[in-house]
């Protein structure tokens, strides 16, 4: 990971955190405790968290907010490149699916272009624009209220919609994965979004990058037995996948390319 996407990453932690160690953070990121010292006096100069002894702080203007698309684009961009590529090989011709917003969405989306027949439903604009492309592809985008900066849809119209439909399969990501509070997310009306999604679906993916798993936000919206597939990255620890195994998940993990 480079400086950028690390001190990105860092300050995405730091939101759903509040608060870090040093050492916490130096074992997160892979990087020494002098790394995390320079990335969070930079961050500290830009005004966004407080450093103190031995570690750091959320600046108080920072803690209600949420990461948005645009900078969480570019954060383990490759894991979430071969995650999406794994994950549409459980996608077949004729199928009809429900695809999650994100940007981990985006890359799973992004392949889906090469079928033939397919219908898909979701609330992500970036996806929906990109699809209608195909002639063989119908989309159905979900309506609602548009979270701005977000580029997706939430919102009691369709939360609504989704419980008139069915769908095959749901690929859905959250922002944080634990085996003690399932799936969460930072956000009241997102949570509800994908709660309905998920009532509409025979079976269900999450298709969760290793940074998220043990990790959880403020929201609840589903829990692990909800899902039979989870699909992530080879950065997952050997414990994580063994208890998430307990849990009756089948864990689909993308080697690394060398």
């Amino acid at each position: 990971m480079f400086a950028r996407e690390r001190k990105e990453a860092l300050l995405i932690y730091m939101r759903q955190h509040k608060k870090a160690s040093i050492q916490e953070l130096s074992e997160e990121f892979h990087v020494t405790g002098a790394t995390i010292r320079t990335d969070l006096r930079e961050l500290e100069g830009q005004g966004l968290l407080i450093r103190t002894h031995g570690g750091a702080i959320l600046n108080q203007s920072e803690v209600e907010k949420e990461s948005q698309l645009h900078l969480r684009r570019g954060i383990y961009s490759e894991e979430k490149r071969r995650i999406g590529n794994l994950a549409r090989q459980f996608v077949n011709e004729g199928d009809i699916i429900l695809v999650d917003s994100g940007t981990t969405m985006v890359e799973f989306a992004s392949g889906l272009i090469n079928f033939e027949k397919l219908k898909v439903v979701t609330n992500d604009l970036t996806i929906a624009l990109e699809l209608q492309k195909s002639l063989t592809i119908e989309v159905v985008l979900i309506g609602g209220d548009v979270r701005n900066r977000f580029e997706c849809t939430i919102g009691a119209f369709g939360t609504e919609f989704l419980k008139q439909i069915s769908v095959d399969k749901i690929f859905l990501s959250p922002n944080a994965l634990s085996i003690e509070k399932g799936l969460t997310t930072p956000n009241e009306e997102t949570a509800a979004m994908k709660k309905a999604m998920i009532q509409t679906a025979s079976e269900g993916y999450i298709l969760c990058d290793s940074s998220k798993i043990g990790k959880r936000n403020f929201c609840k919206f589903a829990d692990l037995k909800e899902f039979s597939y989870l699909i992530t990255d080879a950065g997952i620890r050997e414990q994580d996948r063994k208890d998430l195994e307990k849990e009756g998940l089948n864990v689909f993990v993308c080697e690394r390319e060398y």
